[in-house]
């Protein structure tokens, strides 16, 4: 989303101080009865400007510290939030700290989705959707608001419902592939392709996914790649994935899949075992040289 939004604060710190200057030089040309030319005004200006520079960087460096602690309330509601898989007290509090935000627009609603969604309350998230117009929205954010949609009705099982939404927004996915930064957005596209039984697809969107991801996308990809290997039949490899899921288990819906995948996973390399270990048990019919049977 909109990361650049406490970067172009300090933008502004130039376009301040010659501001400022400029105000200082008309009040002294003002206050002196405008009986200066431009010579004495101009040296006004530039004898100002290490001042108001200070002003101006001051008065940035207060309004980012404020935005950056409204950030880490923010980040931290979410979190929490997460842990707690939506309870209402946390979402009143995330309410409260994106609220401080002061964000504008169809972007606040975007911005509490994407909250909503990290909770697991996919209705609520869905709901949120629902009143965004998409008219209001930058390409980048477009291509969250479907990514947002489809996942949220893959988590319900409403596995028709993604296909269908996937299919009639499938170039802003595409727009989204061709470049880095959308880990997020290429972890639904591996769960399409698992969907439709594509599971070599999913796997390679899975790891690629892997590559930039947080710590709890990090956990999603090991837990779908494992789902993967166990529809192709690699109960060790599924395995292998559920070991490296649960080091980065981040709330309880990680932890209820990752004790599925592990039950499933231990099931199937049991029963490799078991194949493989009667596999050797058998007796090996061997025909000697002259051609008669043991």
């Amino acid at each position: 989303m909109k990361g650049n939004r406490l970067l172009a604060r300090f933008f502004f710190v130039p376009l301040g101080c010659l501001t400022l200057s400029y105000v200082t030089m008309c009040v002294y040309w003002l206050v002196t009865g405008c009986r200066y030319g431009v010579k004495v005004c101009t040296s006004v200006f530039v004898d100002s400007l290490p001042f108001t520079l200070i002003i101006s960087g001051a008065a940035a460096a207060v309004s980012g510290t404020v935005a950056i602690k409204r950030i880490k309330r923010f980040t931290s509601a979410m979190e929490k939030c997460r842990k707690s898989s939506g309870a209402p007290e946390d979402i009143a509090e995330l309410d409260k700290a994106l609220g401080a935000l002061k964000y504008k627009g169809a972007y606040v609603s975007l911005l509490r989705a994407s909250a909503l969604l990290g909770c697991g309350c996919y209705d609520e998230c869905l709901g949120e959707l629902e009143g965004i117009d998409l008219a209001y929205l930058s390409a980048e954010d477009e291509e969250e608001y479907f990514n947002m949609l489809i996942y949220c009705r893959l988590m319900q099982g409403e596995k028709e419902t993604a296909l269908r939404l996937y299919l009639l927004s499938g170039h802003y996915f595409r727009r989204a592939l061709g470049r880095r930064g959308t880990s997020h957005i290429r972890h639904t596209v591996g769960m399409i392709y698992y969907t439709v039984g594509e599971y070599d697809k999913a796997l390679r969107l899975f790891e690629e996914s892997k590559k930039d991801a947080e710590r709890s996308l990090l956990c999603e990809c090991d837990l779908w790649a494992g789902l993967c290997f166990l529809k192709l039949g690699s109960g060790q490899q599924a395995l292998d994935c559920a070991v490296r899921a649960a080091v980065n288990v981040s709330d309880q819906r990680q932890e209820k899949d990752l004790a599925h995948l592990k039950r499933a996973a231990e099931a199937l390399t049991e029963r490799e075992h078991r194949a493989a270990g009667s596999c050797q048990q058998a007796p090996s019919q061997e025909v000697p040289e002259n051609g008669s049977e043991i």
